[in-house]
């Protein structure tokens, strides 16, 4: 059985996407939910595929998490959740069922979010 440890911010999504067709957040719930998994890094990238000779590369913050939430949830795919001071937006949404075949909470992985 799922039970919520932490309390999470979650902007809707309000439907409508911008001029780069990312999803324009909405309106804010709080909800109760539980971090699994949250790992925060510096990646470096190749700021041109290998065509400079001094091997120029950017830094760039990946965030990789795993968050359940209850089976009440609002949060959808490209809503935008923010937990332990970090904003996320979430990837995929999985439903878990306990033993006995009933929903008991929601598995959601998210990646960094940046403003465009």
């Amino acid at each position: 059985m799922f039970k919520p440890n932490l309390r999470c911010r979650i902007q809707i999504s309000s439907g409508q996407n911008d001029v780069y067709g990312q999803p324009i957040p909405g309106r804010f719930v709080n909800e109760r939910c539980a971090v699994v998994k949250m790992e925060i890094s510096n990646e470096k990238t190749s700021v041109r595929a290998d065509s400079s000779a001094s091997r120029g590369n950017a830094v760039e913050e990946e965030v990789v998490s795993i968050i359940l939430l209850t089976n009440k949830t609002r949060a959808n795919k490209d809503d935008i959740i923010e937990v332990a001071g970090v904003k996320l937006r979430i990837a995929a949404r999985h439903p878990r069922f306990d033993v006995a075949g009933r929903l008991d909470h929601y598995e959601v992985s998210a990646t960094m979010w940046s403003e465009v």
